[in-house]
């Protein structure tokens, strides 16, 4: 009989197991980050975990590596993690605080996570990817969960596209810097390009001010409290898009100079479409499907001048007659 050396087959075992599993070997260790401001162009990869405020200063760029897990620790508004005062435009929670330049490009198969570092994640477990004064940013191919605000922009330019906005307080949220007299970027419009993204079962999807914006080829769909909200004087057309199952799917206030055109606009829990108290203005919304043909059920969910001789018009004429279809890109 065959005598087996069982001592070379543990080892020839170990060393099969060795070459099959080399990445949980490399695997390299969180890098945790306590309130800090960046001093030069940094890269992310792998798993951050964000203790309180990480600061990207003007001049300074944040790259961030496809497929890299950015965790935020729940901080409260009395902890020493926070770098600025609580006041607008800053958060209690730990944030990123843009003033240089943010660049995180993931890929289908490598997207970029922001979320939650807490067990018992919930929104607001953490503040913003929040710019200020900040152009030339690019989140793309990325998921971001939990934020107060996923997104939140004073005076800045981004490009968001691919992406995916779940459980947040606002997926995103932008407006020209009205609040911070002195600061460099006071007085400048936000540039938002909102593309190809998810935004669902947040407490609000979109809302801006007084900024200019393209909205195009997102799905919009079952956010708490509304869908996209406009604030006074905007430069915007808000086009393809899927809006359904949003408590308002449009919601208005003073809004000016945003067009809604050939969006798929339906099954909205009170409205597709309603204007607030002070939306006095007229708003150009044709070429929409609103779910149906028939005139009398599109009314019933669109508030506006017909409810409150106070109100602005929703102008709405030519209807579609079937739902806008558009590939994704």
């Amino acid at each position: 009989m065959e005598r087996i050396n069982f001592s070379k087959c543990i080892i020839t075992t170990a060393l099969a197991l060795f070459l099959l599993l080399p990445a949980a070997c490399n695997r390299q260790p969180p890098l945790e980050l306590k309130m800090s401001t960046l001093q030069g162009d940094t890269v992310w990869s792998g798993e951050v975990i964000v203790k309180g405020d990480i600061y990207i200063p003007e001049g300074v760029t944040l790259t961030i590596r496809p497929g890299t897990t950015v965790k935020f620790k729940r901080i409260d508004e009395e902890s020493d993690q926070n770098m600025f005062d609580i006041d607008s435009p800053y958060y209690p929670q730990a944030e990123l605080i843009v003033r240089g330049r943010l660049l995180a490009i993931g890929t289908p198969k490598e997207p970029i996570v922001f979320r939650s570092a807490e067990v018992n994640a919930r929104p607001a477990d953490w503040g913003a990817i929040n710019f200020l004064g900040s152009d030339g940013n690019i989140i793309e191919h990325a998921r971001i969960i939990n934020g107060y605000n996923g997104v939140h922009a004073h005076g800045s330019a981004v490009r968001i596209a691919h992406s995916q906005f779940i459980r947040n307080g606002v997926g995103v949220s932008f407006k020209a810097e009205e609040e911070t007299p002195g600061v460099p970027w006071f007085g400048k419009r936000s540039r938002l390009t909102i593309n190809d993204n998810l935004f669902a079962n947040n407490k609000g999807g979109i809302g801006f001010r007084n900024s200019d914006a393209e909205i195009t080829h997102n799905e919009i769909i079952d956010n708490k409290f509304f869908g996209i909200w406009p604030k006074e004087n905007n430069k915007a057309r808000v086009t393809f898009n899927e809006i359904t199952g949003n408590k308002k799917g449009i919601y208005l206030y003073q809004s000016q100079g945003v067009v809604f055109e050939f969006n798929n606009i339906y099954d909205n829990r009170d409205y597709n479409i309603a204007m607030a108290e002070a939306q006095d203005f007229p708003v150009e919304a044709p070429n929409n499907w609103f779910g149906t043909r028939n005139r009398n059920k599109i009314d019933e969910l669109i508030f506006d001048r017909r409810e409150d001789a106070a109100l602005g018009e929703v102008r709405i004429e030519p209807l579609l007659e079937k739902p806008v279809v558009w590939e994704a890109e």
